[in-house]
């Protein structure tokens, strides 16, 4: 479906959006995907941190880049220390 919404452009200015109903949407994170093995999750996460450390906090693309970027290798590397301390427990 789209909509025509007023944005804070200038005076009269309207834009068209397409809205998609949430039911439609995947997650970010599928929690019962299989995790990475711990030392791949780590050499993931140390390269996400090098290519994104340097980015600008002004820059406001650069910054969703990094936070996804981010997110996503934490929440692997969190997965790979959980499924590790699984295998170790049983």
């Amino acid at each position: 479906m789209d909509i025509t919404v007023p944005t804070n452009f200038p005076a009269g200015d309207r834009r068209t959006v397409r809205v998609v109903p949430l039911a439609t949407l995947d997650p970010l994170h599928d929690s019962a995907r299989r995790a990475l093995p711990t030392d791949v999750a780590v050499r993931l996460a140390r390269q996400a941190l090098a290519q994104h450390g340097d980015a600008s906090i002004h820059d406001h693309d650069a910054m969703v880049s990094a936070a996804t970027a981010l997110d996503g290798v934490l929440r692997d590397l969190l997965a790979a220390l959980d499924a590790d301390r699984v295998e170790r427990a049983a």
